[in-house]
């Protein structure tokens, strides 16, 4: 009699299931835009999915272990997504790209039949977007998704043999040494015209120079950006520009991120490059989400000073860690700007030396001197972007 009754509630799941219409398509409003998008890549690839006959589920959750989708093997498939985590991206920049990665990767779970896939492009990029699961090395799923990115990822989705962009190999592929340098602060001396910066003590920092360098001790419970700006006519961010210093750092935690920022202006968004103690760098923009990836990155010394280099040729960045090109993206600043600085974590000092900003030189081109009545200085809160991307 108890064997009867255990069978009988065994098969009650079974029977439920079987109930259900495999073709039925009921996805949340939100989600339909994206679940669009997926057929229309599918379809430039040959791939014919006509979802809302052949079944579909995709409904908001409340997900555990920090997960911001499941996908479950029903019929039809069924794919969570969840509510809190949503929300908190809904609000950035760069929001579209991040729901459409997390919509594709669920779905090339359950429609495509892709399992996670960890592995690297040689630049450090993540393979695939069906990068999760088990971390490696404790690394975020942060995918820098965007632009060309975006249009190789979309490709690798549809077919993994897909290969690897040309941005991605370790190669510098574009001459960087053309530029004429406009502004070189040694911090020598403690005069303005070597410094850039104001010195002192106040009740949030001090700024003094040591050992002729700038040494910045930071007494914010948060991350600043501290900017020189320079007058339009000299130095401008929406043309090519290069921008470098040695920045050493003494921070609470070997993962607090430090390192080179520049804007178009004190209050609207921001580009960074920023490495840790861990040998790891960040690419990002304070508007988004978090950093765009983060990369392993032996040349990072992890004491003592690193040498940081940006260039921007062309709409992209070429980043360089003790004179190694290391990586490259597309800017996110596209308005007339002129602040470059350094970044600071909560309560920590870092000192700078050498920075140095150059412009694109020609025969046609008649450079300006500098002055320092031209340097204005700021300190700007920093959106500590280092939110991971959520276990998918």
């Amino acid at each position: 009699m108890k064997l009867s009754l255990y069978i009988f509630i065994l098969f009650i799941p079974l029977f439920v299931a079987s109930c259900g219409d495999p073709n039925e398509y009921r996805v949340e409003p939100v989600f339909a835009e994206y679940v669009k998008r997926f057929e229309t890549e599918a379809a430039k690839r040959g791939k014919d999915y006509k979802l809302q006959t052949e079944g579909l589920i995709i409904e908001f959750a409340k997900l555990k272990n920090d997960q911001a989708g499941l996908c479950h093997y029903e019929n039809p498939i069924r794919i969570e997504i969840d509510s809190v985590y949503w929300k908190k991206i809904s609000v950035v920049a760069g929001a579209d790209y991040m729901k459409e990665n997390l919509i594709f990767h669920e779905m090339g779970h359950g429609i495509l039949g892709r399992k996670h896939i960890n592995s690297t492009l040689e630049n450090g990029d993540w393979k695939s977007m069906m990068c999760g699961g088990d971390k490696v090395d404790n690394r975020p799923w942060n995918i820098n998704y965007r632009r060309e990115r975006r249009n190789y990822y979309v490709d690798e989705l549809f077919t993994e043999s897909t290969s690897a962009p040309l941005y991605t190999t370790t190669e510098l592929l574009v001459d960087t040494s053309n530029f004429t340098q406009r502004l070189w602060l040694t911090f020598n001396t403690g005069s303005k015209s070597d410094t850039g910066w104001e010195l002192g003590t106040n009740s949030n920092y001090t700024a003094e120079i040591d050992n002729s360098q700038l040494k910045f001790s930071s007494k914010f419970t948060s991350s600043y950006g501290i900017l020189l700006a320079v007058q339009n006519d000299y130095i401008n961010i929406k043309s090519d520009f290069s921008f470098e210093m040695e920045i050493d750092a003494k921070t609470t935690a070997n993962t607090d991120q430090y390192g080179m920022v520049f804007a178009v202006n004190t209050k609207d968004t921001t580009e960074y490059f920023k490495i840790n103690r861990e040998q790891n760098m960040y690419p990002g923009n304070s508007k988004w989400y978090s950093y765009y990836t983060q990369l392993k990155k032996a040349t990072i010394n992890k004491t003592g000073k690193n040498k940081l280099k940006v260039v921007k040729i062309a709409g992209i960045i070429y980043y360089f860690i003790n004179n190694v090109y290391v990586y490259q993206t597309e800017v996110e600043l596209f308005g007339y700007g002129n602040n470059f600085g350094f970044i600071v974590p909560a309560e920590a000092t870092v000192w700078i030396d050498n920075l140095k900003i150059g412009t694109k030189s020609s025969s046609n081109t008649t450079l300006k001197t500098i002055s320092i009545k031209d340097i204005t200085f700021s300190i700007v809160k920093m959106k500590d972007n280092n939110e991971s991307i959520s276990d998918k």
